[in-house]
């Protein structure tokens, strides 16, 4: 791993600057049509509530998707790597990776004086075989205060900073996961004007998981103006029990009910991701607590994971106990995920192609 100042990016900050509230709104809606065909590998996960494990999805997925670039380049087909970036500021997402308290590990101060002063924007390169990562943490709780103060001078323009910046670099990256709580507006608009898909987690009891979804919905309307593109590509559900490999009638009536809603708003149940991710929270926080992605952890726990230096095999990772984890429970849940991955991948690439229709249109 290494820290890396991608070069060539321009001012962010000259763009925003050159707006005020009294600009002709057609100013602001073409620099947002420039923007948005150069953000359409820009994936966001957010929920209307908290605590419904999109960290954890989100870094997973980078993981897996990372994986399959990495299986690519073993091919000797093209690949690009992936971006990871945590704009919450509790940056747990260090922690799936292990990369917390690192040399590198900043708490997000780097990203947070890019994103609102200009300076060089780094990320951390090669935390896995094609994934690099901005580190996040407590310095991210100022970008808020930072916004806004463009705002209050430059208007809503100032929501597109972080779009600005990641046009900019979108051609380096397959794919770039934003991973953005429903805890701060400010937080909030910048990820939805960033990006072109969402992907929202579900998780818990009906109501809980319905009122989410409303309230990530209505946040999709308001920044219509600024993202005209933005929309939940996919709905992903985790932490429900299979049986058999089959899922029980709590999903299954779940997703129906959903789908009603999905019927009533004209939204394609095709948002509805097939695979979930089953109940697993035990492993998943061991994993967590051993730095690593289920599917690294699930060949940890098989022995089958090396040491990417020494080429020497990993110690099978042991519970809080000292008891060795199951195998058998690591490997489902990565498994699980990797199909997850594939579905909404799939999803995300049959969306660009009809973006990239009605553009031509």
């Amino acid at each position: 791993m290494e820290l890396v100042t991608l070069d060539g990016l321009s001012s962010r900050l000259n763009v925003i600057k050159s707006f005020t509230d009294m600009s002709d709104p057609q100013d602001v809606d073409s620099l947002v049509s420039q923007l948005r065909p150069r953000l359409r590998n820009v994936v966001g996960t957010t929920i209307g509530k908290g605590g419904e494990g999109k960290t954890t999805v989100t870094a997973n997925l980078a993981a897996v998707l990372a994986e399959a670039e990495q299986a690519r380049a073993d091919q000797g087909l093209p690949s690009k790597p992936i971006l990871y970036i945590e704009l919450d500021s509790n940056g747990n997402g260090r922690l799936n990776f292990g990369v917390r308290n690192r040399p590198f590990d900043d708490n997000g101060l780097g990203f947070v004086e890019a994103l609102t002063e200009d300076k060089d924007f780094q990320v951390v390169q090669g935390v896995r075989p094609h994934l690099d990562m901005v580190m996040s943490g407590s310095h991210n709780s100022d970008i808020p205060t930072a916004v806004t103060k463009l705002n209050d001078k430059h208007g809503v323009a100032s929501y597109l900073l972080l779009a600005i910046l990641l046009a900019q670099i979108s051609h380096r990256y397959r794919w770039i996961l934003l991973d953005f709580s429903p805890g701060d507006k400010m937080i909030q608009r910048l990820g939805l004007a960033a990006c072109t898909h969402l992907l929202a987690p579900m998780r818990g009891s009906d109501n809980a998981v319905i009122e989410g979804l409303g309230t990530l919905a209505g946040l999709v309307g308001q920044i219509r103006r600024l993202n005209p593109e933005v929309t939940i590509a996919a709905l992903v559900f985790l932490g429900y029990m299979k049986r058999n490999d089959v899922a029980t009638s709590q999903l299954t009536n779940l997703r129906e009910k959903i789908g009603m809603l999905l019927d009533r708003a004209r939204i394609s149940r095709e948002v509805l991701v097939d695979p979930y991710i089953r109940d697993g929270e035990t492993t998943a926080n061991l994993a967590r607590n051993h730095g690593m992605p289920a599917g690294e952890f699930a060949r940890a726990t098989t022995g089958k994971l090396r040491h990417p230096e020494s080429g020497e095999p990993v110690e099978r990772p042991r519970d809080e106990n000292g008891r060795l984890v199951d195998p058998q429970r690591a490997l489902d849940i990565a498994a699980d995920y990797s199909q997850v991955a594939t579905h909404v991948v799939k999803r995300i690439r049959q969306r660009n192609q009809e973006l990239q229709g009605v553009r031509a249109a």
